[in-house]
């Protein structure tokens, strides 16, 4: 039997240009960016873009329960909490193995993560599609919002980015217009410039972790108080030995009323 002949990196790129035009005309949308990828993996992600949309076409809802099997499962006040952490994981096993991610952000506990899972995740419909290294990710906190965790993730992702070289920006978390630490106002350029200023003062700096110790959420007011103590390793010169260090910086964070997002609106650390 005659070896198929290799298709030339040209002959690749004019194919893969007739498969855009060809998915352009049928889903709509298109490729921006794709012409820096070598032809023979472009040609391999059109692929599987293309099979996926005739996929979707094709595919009716079904219940997340229905989609992995309908597996047989106990009610959460029939289990003890040992057999509830062994359910839940066996469950979660399955999920994953049908391509569901179930996850918190937030550690909720075994007992209330299998109720999530059993009473919740089990009546969502998802489309009727399985795929080769396709993943659905079901948040916990997409579920139930906490206020307390989302003023957690944005006070941790301010603190990585001071205290982390690796860590290029965090503006996403920073009000346009701020407070300074006296209380007067401020561009949020202003002090991204200052943190940038602060981090060339050394040669390394790792962000080890946070201990939220104060937070005080007025909900009637949309504004919340926080004071965290962070953990940080700096180095001020290659070759010198990595010192610990730990520093206490002050948050307060507004609610947007309409968005439900918060935001920083001041920040005190007297390192800035």
């Amino acid at each position: 039997m005659a070896k198929r002949k290799k298709k030339s990196g040209a002959e690749l790129t004019t194919e893969n240009e007739l498969l855009k035009l060809k998915m352009m005309a049928e889903f709509g949308g298109d490729f921006a960016g794709s012409e820096h990828l070598p032809p023979e993996v472009e040609h391999l992600f059109l692929k599987q873009i293309n099979r996926f949309h005739h996929l979707h076409e094709k595919a009716g809802m079904v219940k997340i329960y229905d989609f992995i099997g309908a597996p047989l499962y106990n009610h959460v006040h029939d289990l003890s909490d040992k057999e509830i952490k062994k359910e839940l994981k066996k469950l979660l096993a399955l999920l994953r193995k049908k391509g569901i991610v179930v996850e918190s952000l937030s550690g909720v506990s075994d007992k209330e993560m299998y109720r999530f899972v059993t009473e919740e995740i089990f009546k969502q419909e998802i489309q009727n599609i399985r795929m080769p290294n396709w993943t659905i990710h079901m948040l916990y906190e997409e579920f139930h919002p906490s206020d307390e965790f989302d003023i957690k993730n944005q006070c941790g992702t301010a603190l990585a980015f001071i205290f982390d070289k690796s860590f290029i920006t965090a503006d996403f978390v920073f009000l346009d217009e701020m407070k300074s630490p006296l209380g007067l106002g401020m561009e949020k350029d202003e002090l991204i410039e200052k943190i940038d200023t602060f981090k060339l003062g050394f040669n390394q700096m790792m962000f080890i972790g946070a201990e939220f110790k104060v937070i005080n959420i007025d909900n009637e007011n949309n504004i919340a108080h926080v004071t965290v103590l962070a953990d940080f390793k700096t180095q001020t010169q290659k070759g010198r030995r990595f010192k610990t260090e730990s520093a206490e910086v002050n948050f307060v964070l507004s609610k947007d009323p309409n968005t439900q997002y918060w935001m920083i609106e001041q920040l005190i650390y007297e390192g800035l």
